[in-house]
């Protein structure tokens, strides 16, 4: 049981982090298409700065999910593991 609490913990884990790159990566390539077309210093400003924030929300918010499956990791997977038993 254990094990299968681990397996699931860590499969969760790199979906996370897999969807995090993903996003950062979308979101820095039209950053960068947006800077190239921008017409001013301000528009670019505003567009870093709403891109920054973004991202930090982003990052934060993940690093919350995966602290709360960490924490909560055995009661979370053993639910999991029981209810698909069920079906």
């Amino acid at each position: 049981m254990k094990m299968k609490i681990n397996s699931l913990y860590r499969k969760d884990n790199l979906v996370v982090l897999f969807f995090v790159l993903v996003l950062w990566t979308g979101l820095l390539l039209v950053l960068h298409e947006v800077l190239g077309i921008s017409p001013d210093t301000t528009f670019k400003t505003v567009a870093i700065t709403s891109g920054v924030t973004v991202l930090t929300a982003l990052s934060a918010t993940s690093a919350a999910l995966m602290l709360h499956l960490k924490k909560n990791k055995i009661a979370l997977y053993t639910e999991e593991i029981i209810n698909s038993a069920k079906n």
